[in-house]
């Protein structure tokens, strides 16, 4: 009979497991290609680039086969993501499917992994005399886990768009899921450190993060390190060669470009305000030291980085970027605020290793954002994912597990038992409910101009008609619109290498002028408008007396482009 509970229960985890990752990849797929409504700049540079790789070995700026880094916009992406789309545009053509996919089916991996990965923490990191209060847990810790991860608003969003984080995150998850399992299978050691590797070559957060969080796994493990220190060594020098491309890179000026531009060091004003007070104390030792540049970068750091933190970012509202919120509910939900709490206090209580641990990975998934000016930043602290689940989950297990002993007393605590099950389930439906109404029903047409909607339909009518004019102006008031030409006429790229018009800006930044009869402008053309040119331009572009083609109207009804010639 034992032995037939057992197995019973392994039935119901596993097909409790298949029905969760079952609706996690139709919720991250549903839709797709219409949700979000559009592509942004990034999403359609990633396409066009794996494209470019796919018909000729090389990308946009004609490097072949580059492993350090793609130019792209003079942002230098990372190219694991760019690779991992080419064989969605060899099956799928360059086109919203082939570029969404591979974060989709990243996503939907990542909450498969997790149940795994909950059940390695926990037996992994338990002191021996628990271990007999482990199997219970294990029954249902992470199936909450994966669950929560299934439906989690921060999730979901960002698997639906083709964000490199968010394959970067399956491989930081997954690396350290191997880490667990070298603990009892040493052979494991020979690969722990690769998906880490892939996660710098991914995403830059996760490019800094990957590598502190390696040094936290090792000082975890030292002791087992160091009984298998040949399996160890032989997978961290695999690691370091896997390594070895992108490592020139990593020094060079270009690749500062993107950092200089985000991150809150290069910012003047601290130098500036540092300088006033000390000025205004008449440059005592004291004012010296208390307001010192490096005092005020490092309060100015710990406030980006407590950002993050805040209820209304992690539970009311989300970011402030469309694009990782739906703007109407947090990061996590509502009800999991109470939930955490109580799973951060009993996890510590309980398993204090675990919960150091879980903390540990959070707090230092933070420190990369924490250096950028522009926070809280959804996107940029994806890599606490799913340490936020995980404590939620012990927290709904610690309430269930208190109420299940309500349960056996008199009449009244076991309706107190009910009502606590009652209330969960009730908060957690309407909860989930109401956020996939809300961004499947409304989302894309509250915030189709965020996603720079309209390029699309305007170069498709311009293509249309192609050969009735000598040369097309598309304005860039909304994005890369050379980017998006290149992607909507599936434009050949060794053609485009040949005949483009292209220059860097003083700041390192790539601009692409024209190419073939599309030229690229951020302004009207001053003088006479060329009757024999098509113009694609803000509706506040539009002269007098202009022949009205065709007007693309974001989903709201705002005008978004205005097509027209004289």
């Amino acid at each position: 009979m034992r032995r037939l509970s057992s197995y019973m229960k392994r039935t119901i985890q596993t097909v409790l497991l298949l029905i969760i990752v079952v609706i996690a990849f139709f919720l991250r797929t549903y839709k797709i290609t219409s949700i979000p409504p559009s592509l942004s700049w990034d999403e359609v540079s990633i396409g066009y680039n794996a494209y470019s790789i796919l018909k000729t070995g090389k990308d946009e700026h004609g490097r072949f086969l580059p492993l350090d880094t793609f130019i792209s916009y003079g942002d230098y992406k990372p190219p694991l993501a760019i690779y991992a789309t080419v064989p969605f545009v060899a099956v799928f053509g360059l086109s919203e499917l082939a570029v969404r996919l591979p974060s989709a089916l990243s996503g939907t991996l990542t909450v498969l992994l997790t149940y795994y990965l909950v059940i390695e923490l926990f037996s992994l990191l338990t002191a021996k005399n628990q271990k007999t209060e482990l199997s219970h847990l294990l029954n249902w810790l992470p199936i909450l886990s994966t669950a929560l991860l299934a439906f989690s608003p921060w999730h979901i969003n960002l698997s639906r768009a083709g964000f490199e984080a968010n394959i970067a995150l399956l491989l930081v998850v997954l690396g350290i899921y191997l880490v667990f399992k070298s603990i009892t299978t040493p052979r494991y050691w020979y690969i722990a450190w690769v998906p880490f590797i892939g996660a710098v070559y991914t995403f830059n957060s996760s490019r800094y993060f990957a590598p502190m969080f390696g040094i936290v796994l090792v000082l975890f493990f030292w002791k087992n390190i160091w009984k298998h220190k040949k399996e160890f060594i032989i997978g961290a020098i695999l690691a370091l060669l896997l390594m070895a491309p992108i490592v020139p890179h990593l020094l060079s000026k270009e690749s500062r470009i993107r950092f200089n531009e985000v991150n809150i060091f290069t910012d003047l004003s601290v130098v500036e305000t540092a300088n006033t007070r000390i000025t205004y104390e008449h440059n005592s030792l004291l004012a010296k030291i208390l307001h010192n540049r490096r005092m005020g970068y490092a309060l100015d750091f710990l406030r980006h980085y407590t950002d993050n933190l805040q209820p209304w970012f992690l539970f009311i509202r989300g970011d402030g970027n469309p694009k990782f919120s739906i703007q109407d509910v947090g990061q996590l939900y509502a009800i999991d605020a109470p939930l955490l709490l109580v799973g951060f206090v009993s996890l510590f209580a309980t398993y204090p290793q675990i919960g150091w641990f879980l903390i540990l990975w959070l707090t230092l998934a933070i420190v990369p954002a924490a250096t950028a000016r522009e926070t809280p930043h959804a996107l940029r602290i994806l890599d606490t994912l799913p340490t936020w689940q995980i404590f939620i989950a012990f927290g709904i297990y610690t309430i269930c597990s208190w109420a299940q002993k309500l349960g056996k007393g008199k009449l009244s605590t076991r309706v107190i038992q009910k009502g606590i099950y009652c209330v969960l389930i009730l908060f957690y439906v309407f909860s989930i409910s109401y956020y996939l109404f809300y961004y499947y029903a409304h989302y894309a047409k509250l915030y189709s101009g965020e996603w720079q909607y309209g390029y699309r339909e305007a170069i498709r009518y311009a293509q249309s008609v192609k050969n009735k004019y000598d040369t097309i102006y598309i304005s860039e008031t909304i994005g890369r619109a050379y980017m998006y030409t290149l992607f909507y006429t599936t434009y050949d790229p060794n053609t485009f290498l040949t005949i483009k018009k292209s220059s860097f800006d003083a700041a390192g930044f790539y601009h692409v002028y024209g190419f073939d009869t599309y030229r690229f402008i951020t302004a009207m053309p001053p003088g006479a408008l060329n009757p024999k040119a098509l113009y694609i331009a803000d509706p506040g572009w539009v002269p007098k007396g202009a022949h009205i083609l065709k007007t693309v109207n974001a989903l709201d009804g705002y005008h978004q482009l205005v097509i027209f010639d004289i």
